[in-house]
Parts: C-alpha cells; structure tokens; sequence
C-alpha cells in the first residue's frame, strides 16, 4: 500500500507541471485531486473521497483520482469499491501497471488468485514499467499461498533481478526452502546478511537453512548473532531456544554462579 501512496504522489507532481494551454477546468480537477491527496495523508478518508470525487466530477478523463479513490476504498476494505475504480483508471489508460498490480492486490485478498495473477502479468506486460519487482513479489506471494514453490521461486528470482532487496531476499530463500533447495536457500540468505548484517529476521533464517543442512556450528553462530542484535525480540527468544537444543553444555555453564 506504501507503494501505491508513493505512486498517486509522484503523479501528482507530474500534474503541477502545467503550461499555459490548459484549461481552467483541467486546474480546478487538479486542485481538488491534491487537496484529496493532502488529506489522504493525514488519513482522513472520507474527505479524501470527496475531494477526489469532485475530480473526477470536473475533469473525467484524469486517471490520477480514480487511481487514488481506488487506494482508498483498498485501505477502508471495500475491495468492490476499489476494484471498480482501478478498472476505471485502466479504462482511461490501459497501459497503467500500477494500477493493473493495485488491481492484482485486491483480487488476492479476496483469494481470487487466477483474476490476480491475469492482472499482475499485464503490469508486467509494459516494458516501461518502472518498478516491476514489486508486481514479481505479489506474483511470487500468489504462489507460495498456493504452494506452486517452484513458480514463486522464478517469481521472486526475477524480482530480485530488478531490485535485489532484503525482503526479496527473505521471500525468495523461503521459497528454495520450501522447493527443497537447501544449499541455494542459504547462499540467498547468506546475500542477505551481506546487504543488511544487523537484520535479525535475515540470521534467523540463514541459522535455520544452514541446520537444515547439517551445518550445526554454523547454525549456533547465526542464532547467538540473532540473540546479540535484538536481544528481546521473539525472534531472540526462538534462538535461544534452539542454542539450548543444539548447545545444552553452553547453556548450564551461562546459569552455573
């Protein structure tokens, strides 16, 4: 959802570069589309939804509005609603990947995971789509909740190729995990912990392939990281748990006075 925020924002200041051509109509639209925006970020949906609204009374061929009523009505959970303007926008430019993944979110939390994965292969059907790894990590999360591992794993492959990111990283080794690709999970978490070292999400998972894979004293050196980055976190206290099953010695000697 961040994402689609930060795409109606960028469309927005695309709009404020106006010449002297445009109409008088054209810029009241746009008034009313940025002060929709403003109280979209203060939250206030239901004004949000008039301003927009009277964007779209005033200037109908403008998708920036239908595309933001569409975000709102995603974020108050009235996917009909959202579904109807995203389709909107579509119709006025069909080339629009942001709103044809927007589209694909909605149809995932709904479960309908073929109209989601129809919608998310027309994203990714515009070359000129800027940020193509975001609709590959919706695909690759499609997949894994229908557990097709090998499909999410290509998924998140190529999203990785676009943008090689922590959360990517993460998805896409959980996948090999699942596939029973031990040996190139770790090497993928072992990216991980190179890119963000102090994430304690990324250890714990790198700790757990390399157990998988028989690698016990390796996999006690990732968990005690984990405990010694983010001491009271869950996730500390998951490794603590294992340091106590692989390293019960250890563990009398730390309570011994």
């Amino acid at each position: 959802m961040r994402r689609a925020l930060a795409t109606i924002l960028v469309l927005a200041l695309a709009g404020c570069a106006t010449t002297g051509t445009t109409t008088d109509k054209t810029k009241i639209a746009e008034g009313y589309y940025e002060r929709g925006l403003s109280h979209l970020q203060t939250k206030d949906y239901e004004k949000a939804l008039v301003e927009f609204q009277r964007s779209i009374n005033t200037d109908s061929k403008n998708k920036k509005p239908y595309y933001a009523m569409g975000m709102v009505y995603d974020l108050m959970g009235k996917y009909d609603e959202a579904e109807k303007y995203y389709k909107e926008c579509i119709n006025i430019d069909a080339e629009f990947s942001d709103a044809h993944n927007a589209l694909g979110t909605i149809y995932m939390k709904q479960k309908k995971w073929k109209e989601a994965l129809k919608s998310f292969q027309r994203a990714l059907s515009n070359k000129m789509y800027a940020t193509p790894h975001i609709t590959y990590v919706n695909m690759g999360d499609v997949y894994m909740t229908l557990e097709d591992y090998p499909k999410a794993v290509e998924a998140y492959r190529e999203a990785k190729r676009y943008a090689s990111q922590d959360y990517i990283i993460s998805r896409l080794g959980m996948a090999l995990m699942k596939s029973g690709s031990t040996k190139e999970a770790i090497a993928e978490f072992q990216d991980g912990v190179v890119l963000t070292p102090k994430n304690p999400d990324m250890r714990l998972d790198l700790a757990r392939a390399l157990l998988k894979d028989g690698n016990k004293r390796s996999a006690l050196a990732e968990f005690r990281k984990v405990v010694e980055l983010a001491p009271q976190s869950d996730n500390a206290r998951i490794a603590r748990d294992y340091i106590k099953t692989l390293d019960p010695d250890a563990a009398k000697k730390r309570k011994a006075p």
